[in-house]
């Protein structure tokens, strides 16, 4: 199935892949502001050397508020004519970047002219951080990326440090010229059929498999998204947080501009961790690392899914962290707050009691954007710890020298459940 065109679609030339830096939540210039600048430039050489009838290019970050994040992304990944990822140390650390090189490899490519022997590629690379070579994941190492013309400025530099030394500024505009005519040349000679219609989330990462091989070697995150779509809207609930994917989910609409799931992606790679967010699946096998659960209780007024999140809860799968956004100024909040609130105690409860213990904010409700960032952060390097635990390696079996205990495990017991009731208590407090 080709993609379905989103309202005011256009056919991008090329697509910009890049990898965001995380936000600190200062509220400062945006740290993706050179690459935005890169973009425009790029767009502008591409406007003068085609008559190419709609836009230039695409990138996440030049989309508006309200548009359907993920809608656009895939409509425009599966149609441009010319990929461009930007190389940087992140790059490769990226699951949305190793899954955006997946579905468009996945599209067919074809010479236009029949004749040349090699084959054929619409992958034009380009150079944002230097990389070394030993930190290529093996996908990308036949793709040829520096070119001679580019310069030797731009070679040991990338565009980013050209842009910022103001002695480089001949350099880097040269730099933009030569990646402009090398997109239209690949853009011209080839023709790639239209991808798959949701290609970009059936993607896998097509750097996971080689994420061992760099010299730091991140830990995959799992970070789950249990949220309701525009297809599958619940009752009593505005559409404005959603879009046609769980991943399009923004509780904090119109505070933030950005899906949930990309945030915390955001905050995974700022963590040291390597994230892997997808739609929740309780078929799904367990996670081969830490996993946090990002839970939209207004799921739970759909019968399937809150079935589906009890079975969850109630299997022998290692623990998840869990947070609950839920931004206080949504004007749907009032009147089902307390009803939802008693059904995710209802269907959740084994996660809910031990989410009292880790971090009692993170599932009575996470107010607002900072908030979620302090939280998340918190939940995540818990739900790594717990991880570490289980995959400690055992001790052989056989006869071995007991340990030496201060106090039973009576007493351990004892004071647990102690902690435990007096959690329970104090929710109780708060709910009369």
């Amino acid at each position: 199935m080709e993609p379905t065109e989103p309202p005011g679609g256009a056919v991008p030339y090329f697509f910009l892949s890049y990898a965001r830096m995380p936000r600190d939540g200062s509220g400062r210039t945006n740290p993706d502001l050179w690459v935005h600048d890169l973009f425009h430039e790029l767009c502008d050489c591409i406007d003068n050397l085609t008559d190419h009838p709609g836009m230039p290019g695409f990138m996440d970050g030049s989309m508006k508020t309200g548009q359907l994040w993920n809608a656009e992304l895939d409509y425009s990944l599966a149609r441009c004519r010319v990929f461009v990822p930007l190389y940087s140390p992140r790059y490769f650390i990226s699951s949305w970047c190793g899954k955006e090189w997946t579905a468009f490899s996945n599209r067919t490519v074809r010479h236009r002219n029949p004749g040349p022997l090699s084959t054929p590629s619409a992958v034009v690379p380009a150079l944002w951080a230097p990389v070394p070579d030993n930190r290529l994941p093996e996908c990308v190492k036949g793709v040829q990326y520096m070119d001679p013309e580019f310069g030797e400025a731009y070679r040991e530099n990338g565009f980013y440090g050209l842009a910022k030394l103001t002695s480089f500024r001949g350099d880097y505009e040269k730099a933009i010229h030569h990646l402009a005519k090398r997109i239209v040349a690949v853009g011209e000679s080839v023709v790639v059929q239209p991808g798959r219609r949701n290609g970009l989330s059936t993607a896998h990462d097509a750097f996971a498999a080689t994420s061992a091989t760099t010299s730091t070697t991140r830990r995959t995150l799992r970070v789950s998204v249990a949220a309701a779509t525009l297809d599958r809207l619940p009752e009593g609930r505005a559409r404005d947080y959603y879009g046609p994917s769980a991943l399009d989910w923004n509780p904090y609409h119109p505070t933030s501009e950005r899906p949930l799931a990309q945030i915390a992606a955001d905050i995974a790679v700022d963590l040291a961790l390597r994230p892997d967010v997808r739609e929740f699946d309780h078929t799904s096998r367990p996670a081969e690392g830490p996993e946090v659960l990002l839970l939209d209780r207004w799921v739970l007024r759909d019968a399937e899914r809150r079935d589906n999140l009890g079975e969850f809860d109630r299997s022998d799968l290692p623990l998840t962290g869990l947070v609950v956004p839920w931004n206080e100024n949504d004007p749907d909040s009032d009147e089902a707050e307390f009803e939802l609130a008693a059904q995710t105690e209802a269907t959740l409860t084994r996660r809910i009691r031990v989410g009292r213990q880790v971090c009692r904010p993170a599932v009575r409700g996470v107010p607002d954007p900072s908030a979620f960032d302090a939280v998340l952060r918190y939940v995540v390097q818990w739900a790594e710890s717990e991880y570490r635990k289980r995959a400690q390696p055992r001790p052989p079996v056989g006869d071995s020298t007991p340990r030496f205990r201060l106090r039973g495990n009576d007493s351990f017991d004892s004071r647990s459940q102690g902690r435990l009731r007096n959690a329970e208590e104090e929710d109780r407090d708060e709910q009369s």
